[in-house]
């Protein structure tokens, strides 16, 4: 069996696995059949058997959804979600799922995933575990700018990118790039904008409606957002991991994802690799980081359809969008949850407030998790960037901790310089929450 036949088949094998446990999954949430459409998403937990070579394959978070919360409704205490795309679902939840493999190592247990370096005394993935990051569409933003295959005298057309040569704002802003004419007709179409400040889409007919290679952001209806394509956030992860800042203090190397899956949909292998990969790959060689580094995941489609997904034919379709999303993660309590503009379906505005009915993954119950695990150390087994200031970060703000480990938060600033410059800021006020572990 050769190499690409090995990618099918772990694909097909993937995509079965999420669907089959999306199926078993509680009715609440799901969408409304032949009516509504909704996107999966997923990590895989990938382990090699030592003893026989066998390979393990474990759903460890899913998220559904396609929604994201417009601007001017964004919270200053921590409590919603801002985005709630399946991807973005999926991943928050693999950071409860991580803070539980962490607290079971803290406890002298030994954890699936990670091994105490007794020298930093922080904590290592282990060798034999991988994950897979399975989405049932192709990302929003730069990964779905995708040629539609017109049938020629020598088969279907393929995507070529070119540096545009039209002018740009600033000249400090990431080049576009465009698609050359050949013979193409069209391209199938984001709802992701183009980041103001930064270039636009020529909104022109055909193959000239998008740019390619630009930052984009969700859209919102009537009120723009301030959240990023999932197409730039995988290249940030790609760069940075998918553990975020808090979670790196404990952590000696990033946790990247080895694998991406899509689904059965409109995908270009190129297009992908374009929106995560090489649009920014130049530009990172020179950067010269070795702790962070673009850590190249195996891109491949499954053939398998999502039954709930968005057709084939979506400029024609007429179905609409599940207005709630499902979170799944394998952690021990509340695995499942329900959300409705990012928070549990069902609250009210009298109970919105109260702590209980705060979702799992919302910014603030991570920064609990943070603080608990932290809590759970024994000063000295503390890593020593964060055995200097214990006393102090219980009564730090969210904004705070998150520049606790300056090693991630160098690298983020040095990339938003020299490759993301038009990346969105929220303003400070919504990161100056603080939580207490006795809520």
């Amino acid at each position: 069996m050769n190499a690409s036949t090995d990618r099918k088949s772990l694909a097909d094998q993937v995509a079965h696995l999420c669907y089959r446990h999306f199926d078993n999954l509680p009715k609440k949430g799901k969408p409304l059949q032949g009516r509504e459409w909704t996107i999966v998403a997923a990590v895989v937990q990938r382990t090699a058997k030592r003893v026989n070579s066998n390979i393990s394959l474990k759903i460890v978070s899913m998220g559904t959804g396609s929604k994201c919360v417009g601007q001017s409704k964004l919270s200053q205490d921590g409590d919603l979600l801002n985005d709630s795309h399946a991807e973005i679902l999926a991943r928050r939840g693999f950071l409860r799922y991580l803070y539980h493999h962490i607290e079971i190592a803290v406890s002298g247990k030994e954890s699936d995933i990670f091994v105490v370096d007794p020298k930093t005394k922080k904590f290592l993935q282990r060798e034999e575990v991988s994950f897979i990051f399975f989405s049932s569409h192709t990302p929003c933003g730069d990964a779905s700018i995708i040629v539609k295959e017109t049938n020629t005298a020598s088969g279907t057309t393929e995507e070529v990118l070119q540096p545009t040569n039209g002018s740009v704002s600033n000249p400090d802003e990431e080049p576009p790039l465009k698609l050359s004419k050949l013979e193409m007709q069209d391209v199938h179409r984001t709802g992701a904008k183009c980041v103001e400040g930064g270039p636009q889409d020529l909104k022109h007919s055909g193959i000239d409606h998008h740019i390619v290679g630009a930052l984009r952001t969700k859209p919102g209806r009537g009120d723009r957002t301030l959240s990023m394509s999932c197409s730039d956030k995988f290249a940030k992860w790609i760069i940075l991991g998918t553990q975020g800042s808090l979670l790196m203090n404990f952590l000696l190397r990033p946790v990247y994802v080895s694998h991406i899956i899509i689904g059965k949909c409109h995908f270009s292998q190129s297009a992908m690799e374009r929106a995560l990969i090489t649009r920014f790959e130049s530009a990172l060689n020179q950067m010269q980081n070795t702790e962070f580094r673009q850590h190249k995941p195996e891109i491949s489609q499954s053939q398998l359809n999502f039954r709930f997904g968005k057709q084939v034919d979506d400029e024609e379709c007429q179905m609409q969008p599940c207005p709630s999303s499902i979170i799944w993660c394998a952690c021990p309590v509340k695995q499942l949850e329900v959300a409705v503009e990012g928070r549990k379906q069902g609250l009210t505005k009298k109970n919105q407030n109260q702590s209980s009915c705060y979702l799992e993954i919302c910014k603030k119950n991570l920064f609990k998790k943070f603080l608990f695990l932290l809590s759970k150390f024994q000063v000295d087994d503390l890593p020593m960037h964060l055995k200097e200031r214990h006393t102090d970060i219980q009564t730090m703000t969210y904004n705070q901790v998150k520049r606790l480990c300056t090693d991630y938060v160098q690298m983020w600033e040095k990339a938003r310089v020299n490759i993301l410059p038009t990346w969105t800021t929220k303003p400070t006020a919504l990161t100056e929450f603080t939580v207490s572990l006795d809520s």
